[in-house]
């Protein structure tokens, strides 16, 4: 199995240093969409916004494979409309 990294950029770039191990880009996929959820649900919970994130993909050679692109935002509104 090869072994790939999963690199945030969100303003700051924050490596994944340890990465994980996987039989295919299904499975990368799978990881990258099920961590990047709790990731989001965490943050928007914590009432911050993730404007632009970005998840860069790579294989043990450094090698981009996949690249994600997230943005969420929650507004809450003070007083209901007139």
């Amino acid at each position: 199995m090869a072994r790939y990294f999963f690199n945030i950029r969100d303003g700051q770039s924050i490596p994944d240093t340890e990465g994980s191990e996987h039989p295919d880009l299904a499975s990368v996929r799978a990881e990258a969409v099920d961590s990047l959820a709790e990731m989001i649900k965490g943050r928007l919970l914590e009432n911050a916004d993730i404007a632009s994130w970005i998840v860069q993909v790579t294989d043990e050679a450094g090698y981009t494979v996949m690249i994600l692109s997230l943005g969420a935002s929650i507004h809450t509104m003070d007083t209901p409309p007139a």
